[in-house]
């Protein structure tokens, strides 16, 4: 079968990338039906397909079945839940029916022909183009991958192709299990089916399109917007465009999508300008797999305009001698297009007049040389613009090198306030040709001192903004002066200004610790840091959020603690904290643990015996124990002459246990120990077996 408007997957192998288009076949999967589902207040709409060419191939020959489970009413679950199938075998339409739905849908044409059509075959014309990229797949990839992306636009075609329906005998107080099974029998391909748990009354409002602009580039509008972050919602997209700002056409003949896998999780469009100099809204609207359009996003406003916007501007020009000045200037990137050319004016007055001394100059050029320096220079560009609407920057003056530098600053003070801010003051520099000063810092009296203002500056005044949590406790400044020709002064005097302490200690943590006859004793490693003026010790009982001081050391060697005054059997949490000089406490240490027990060894495990059963390959192992408080048993085992390992827990209702795993000729020791719920152990109690 040959469709006229087969033209459209032309359109869409141009667009698509091979790595897309053979993606079938790079990671293998399991056969699955995948589902969508959308939630209505009279109805449900239903969505799937498969992920696996010959699952999509069989199911269009033996179809799919719907069963809908009722699993809840009325907000109470069923005790039975009632199963219905909703229908069996839905497969593509048959092609006489497809007929004239192409004829006014593009994206049935493409299903259509995958389903049905003899081959992707296109006209002579287009084969030179299109045919060498199609020729790398195989024509089954081509199909099911054309069909997928199809269908995903268009929920009508979907439900034509087999892979949507609607459920219409649906009640709001009731919620279902859908069922979607491929009908492929399991001896052709095994393909795993999938369900949706969803009810009527869980409808929900589509998002807008989010992240929506734009922006004037090379004579068009180019708008972009988010499009990976929306597919659980939309696949395709309307742009629409307005005049004043209220009523809205689309730009778009065919919706917009994402035909390829991008590094951008956005999508962007180009639309020309029809009128420059005029105002124009855009806004954009979603559309779902389900054909359903989404509230249009924030309208953007833009204007595009075809003559020159901007000036050139110029930068600080710096004198390299008596007769040569390096002059740079900005001008933006985005206008290059509209300029022709630049041409450089001098005067030896501000106001003029202004004769050429450089023409032509390329406009991506930003600097230049000028070797024939007057006394006094001054100096203008002019932008030619294509459009013949030329633009002339402001003038700036030049004045040739003066090789003696300005004296060095004095009386350089500052002070630093609780948030960080650093206020700079110094004493005026005279010169008459003084330009500013260039203000440095430095974090340590060895480091490379940081230059921290890019222009001079002509104030004695200077605001700078600290890190109050460095390491360094002292900040370091100096600065120069620079004339009208760039001669900078000697340094000034060094001023060190002290940080104000907002860096807690590090946190002491406990090194080792021991109980013994009731007592805890403690130690620990003392804070790193250098300003610490004690540490204190605080505990705790489990479950109790009040902790209490228990020991705080003044001193710089002390790093230890017995606590006698505990409760045995008595469950503790300890935690360390160092305060400096600041009194800004560090973090708590991580807590510590401690189960103060009475005693820690119990009564010995009685009347450990075992049976042996040859017949079945067993050794049953038996004790009794009547201590209170046990936690549970632990039961150890080992060959002749190697060493005990742990076998078995088991609970206080336990008394027994059968060990399957033995050899013949072999002599087993078993060991038994109870474990109480305050820590302690009974005595060890141990027996021989010879198997």
């Amino acid at each position: 079968m040959n469709f006229n408007k087969i033209f459209f997957v032309f359109i869409m192998i141009i667009c698509l990338s091979i790595s897309t288009v053979y993606a079938q076949d790079s990671i293998p999967q399991s056969p699955t039906v995948v589902v969508k589902a959308r939630a209505k207040q009279d109805k449900i709409l239903l969505r799937w397909g498969v992920n696996n060419k010959y699952a999509w191939k069989h199911g269009n020959e033996y179809g799919y079945s719907i069963e809908r489970t009722t699993v809840i009413r009325d907000g109470q679950p069923l005790t039975k839940p009632e199963k219905i199938m909703l229908t069996g075998g839905l497969k593509p339409k048959p092609l006489a029916e497809w007929e004239t739905f192409v004829n006014k849908n593009d994206m049935a044409a493409v299903t259509a022909q995958a389903i049905y059509g003899e081959g992707f075959e296109m006209n002579e014309q287009e084969e030179n183009q299109v045919l060498r990229v199609i020729h790398l797949s195989e024509e089954l990839d081509r199909r099911f991958g054309f069909s997928m992306f199809a269908i995903d636009q268009d929920f009508e075609v979907a439900r034509f192709a087999g892979l949507g329906f609607i459920d219409t005998e649906v009640k709001p107080n009731e919620k279902y299990l859908y069922n979607i099974k491929s009908l492929v029998p399991n001896e052709i391909l095994e393909i795993k089916e999938s369900g949706v748990f969803i009810s009527p009354s869980e409808e929900e409002a589509l998002p807008k399109p989010i992240d929506f602009t734009g922006y004037y580039y090379k004579d068009a509008f180019v708008l972009i917007w988010e499009y990976d972050a929306m597919l659980p919602y939309y696949t395709s997209y309307n742009l629409q465009k307005s005049e004043d700002g209220i009523h809205y056409k689309n730009v778009n003949k065919r919706p917009i999508t994402k035909l390829a896998d991008t590094k951008t999780s956005g999508i962007s469009f180009t639309d020309s300008i029809s009128q420059f100099n005029k105002k124009y809204w855009y806004r954009v609207e979603g559309i779902s797999v389900f054909n359903e359009k989404s509230e249009p996003s924030d309208a953007v406003e833009l204007v595009g305009f075809n003559r020159l916007q901007s000036v050139p501007l110029f930068k600080e020009n710096m004198p390299l001698s008596d007769t040569e000045v390096l002059l740079e200037w900005t001008f933006p990137v985005e206008e290059e297009n509209l300029v022709k050319q630049f041409d450089l004016l001098w005067a030896d007055d501000a106001i003029g007049p202004y004769k050429m001394v450089k023409e032509g100059i390329s406009p991506k050029t930003r600097s230049l040389k000028y070797s024939q320096l007057e006394r006094i220079n001054f100096f203008k560009l002019n932008a030619i613009a294509k459009n013949e609407k030329n633009v002339m920057s402001s003038p700036t003056m030049v004045k040739p090198v003066d090789s003696i530098p300005p004296l060095k600053p004095m009386n350089l003070t500052g002070i630093v306030d609780t948030l960080g801010v650093v206020k700079l003051s110094w004493m005026a520099n005279q010169e008459e040709d003084l330009k500013g000063y260039k203000i440095y810092r430095a974090d340590r009296p060895n480091q490379e001192f940081t230059i921290l203002n890019k222009y001079s500056e002509a104030s004695t005044h200077f605001n700078d903004t600290i890190n109050l949590k460095s390491f360094n406790k002292k900040v370091y400044y100096k600065i120069k002066a620079i004339d009208g020709h760039y001669n900078h002064s000697e340094s000034s005097k060094i001023l060190v200004l002290e940080r104000p302490d907002k860096i807690p200690p590090t946190s002491p943590v406990f090194d080792v610790y021991k109980q013994e006859n009731g007592k805890v004793y403690l130690k620990w490693i003392k804070s790193s840091s250098d300003d610490v003026e004690k540490e204190v010790v605080y505990r705790t009982v489990v479950d109790n959020d009040k902790w209490e001081k228990v020991f705080e050391t003044k001193t710089d060697t002390t790093s230890q603690y017995t606590d006698s005054n505990t409760i045995p059997g008595t469950n503790y949490l300890y935690t360390l904290v160092a305060v400096d000089k600041s009194g800004l406490e560090s973090q708590p240490s991580p807590p510590l643990a401690i189960n103060v027990i009475n005693k820690l060894v119990k009564p010995e495990v009685k009347g450990l015996y075992t049976i042996i059963d040859r017949e079945n390959k067993q050794i049953h192992l038996f004790w009794r124990y009547n201590e209170d408080n046990v936690q549970e048993f632990l039961i150890y085992k080992k060959k002749k002459d190697e060493t005990y390992v742990l076998f078995r827990n088991a609970n206080l209702d336990e008394k027994q246990l059968i060990d399957i795993e033995l050899h013949p000729n072999t002599t087993y020791h078993y060991g038994i120990k109870a474990i109480f719920k305050d820590g302690s152990t009974s005595k060890w109690t141990e027996i021989e077996v010879v198997y």
